[in-house]
């Protein structure tokens, strides 16, 4: 009862935070975000040389699935699911966040494009990006709350999917029901003390790569799973846009005038993404491609991420939730995904019910591994310590994914303001002091 009381103040503790730097400071934000991008548009020719030759297919191709594979995640489905409800819990239908989404797209996506350029054209990380625009004490703040972000916060959404699946697979096939120490001790343990050993004996890497194969049919077979599941309801889709258009001009103002629905977009770009957050730019630094092909390739997987979480997961859900009596817009994560996946059944049956819990679990699984690989390449401590932290943060997600998803979700937001204020600031800085000394030769 005590820890319960602790975890609940605390979660309320951030949840009171997040609400007032978002409000005060995503204005700074979009405004330093876009400058950058202005920068980047006018100095282009300077600072990168055109392509002179064709681009590699298989190249871009292999670049374009490795990016996809670390960034379509069952987070995208959770986050999507929980910004709708958290829309609607200030009075809106929470239809309403695609198009803040939209919206949010054309301010943030182009960020991708200059962070992975800016990177390659530097030939520096974004840990060591920041420490040359910032000073190191902010690389060092960047660092650690990056890898908690992802080892404690986008681990816990991957937790939370892979043992709501489980627990709706077993309920409704085996009639069985479990409790929360039953996920705890059957599910979320044994999986995390599978990656541990993975960890522990270096195999992370031979992992990473066998799911990331794995999963990128598998996101090939999730867009067409929704194809078929939209041209079986395509006289939905009216009413889908009649539905988020009136969400729309509903919306509700936070303190200093900010839509609150654009704020949750915001953030849910952010999550799902990861634009602002120097991952792409991380996960480019071993690219073969040229610095404009490697970040226009990056910021197509962004789109493909974005249209994947937002689209796919709010039309099921919506056509479940206005056509099914047992589909609703829960505050339970549990319940919200127990939606999800009833609605896919009404539709696309049994099949369709694999594909999405097939999703959930490799998809899920490769970003719990890809968290290690992020900390491996930005920490600069020793393996044995980055494997203790990590194994820890990753375990304090599982136990609390059971029971307080809600301070998983809040903590995350908190932490996406955190990295994403710092490197774009290290953006700004650099558009402005240091981008023309990398300038062509």
């Amino acid at each position: 009862m005590g820890v319960d009381f602790i975890v609940e103040v605390l979660g309320q503790v951030i949840n009171l935070i997040n609400g007032h730097l978002w409000n005060l400071f995503l204005p700074l934000l979009i405004i330093s975000g876009t400058f950058v991008t202005y920068r980047t548009i006018k100095l282009f020719n300077i600072v990168s040389e055109k392509d002179k030759t064709k681009g590699n297919f298989s190249k871009m191709k292999s670049s374009l699935s490795i990016s996809l594979s670390s960034k379509v995640g069952t987070g995208a489905i959770i986050g999507v699911l929980t910004a709708m409800w958290k829309t609607s819990s200030n009075g809106i239908g929470g239809e309403s966040i695609v198009l803040w989404v939209i919206i949010g797209m054309f301010l943030l996506v182009p960020l991708t494009y200059s962070e992975v350029l800016f990177s390659q054209i530097t030939m520096k990380t974004p840990r060591d990006f920041i420490d040359y625009n910032i000073n190191k004490k902010a690389g060092a703040i960047y660092t650690v709350c990056l890898v908690i972000l992802y080892s404690f916060g986008f681990v816990g959404f991957q937790l939370t999917g892979i043992q709501s699946v489980v627990k709706i697979f077993s309920r409704q096939n085996f009639n069985y029901q479990f409790t929360q120490s039953g996920l705890l001790f059957y599910i979320i343990l044994p999986l995390i003390l599978a990656v541990s050993i993975i960890v522990i004996t270096k195999n992370h890497k031979l992992f990473i790569n066998t799911l990331g194969s794995m999963i990128s049919l598998v996101i090939l077979i999730y867009a067409i799973f929704f194809m078929i599941f939209l041209f079986l309801t395509i006289e939905f889709v009216p009413e889908y846009i009649s539905f988020i258009w009136k969400d729309f001009i509903k919306f509700k103002s936070a303190s200093i005038g900010i839509p609150i629905g654009f704020i949750i977009g915001f953030q849910r770009i952010i999550q799902i993404s990861e634009t602002g957050l120097g991952t792409s730019a991380l996960a480019s630094s071993d690219a073969e491609n040229s610095p404009r092909r490697e970040a226009l390739i990056q910021t197509i997987s962004t789109v493909i991420t974005t249209f994947i979480a937002v689209v796919i997961t709010s039309y099921v859900f919506t056509y479940g939730r206005y056509n099914l009596a047992n589909v609703k817009l829960s505050g339970n994560g549990f319940e919200r995904i127990s939606g999800y996946l009833t609605s896919v059944v009404s539709v696309t049956g049994d099949l369709g019910a694999g594909i999405i819990i097939i999703f959930f679990i490799l998809s899920g699984l490769t970003t719990v591994l890809g968290a290690f690989h992020f900390l491996n390449r930005t920490m600069h401590i020793s393996q044995n310590k980055r494997i203790i932290f990590y194994i820890s943060l990753i375990t304090l997600s599982g136990i609390l994914s059971v029971s307080n998803f809600d301070v998983i979700f809040d903590a995350a937001d908190l932490l996406m303001f955190i990295v994403a204020s710092i490197n774009i600031l290290a953006m700004f800085i650099f558009v402005i002091k240091y981008i023309k000394n990398f300038k062509i030769k």
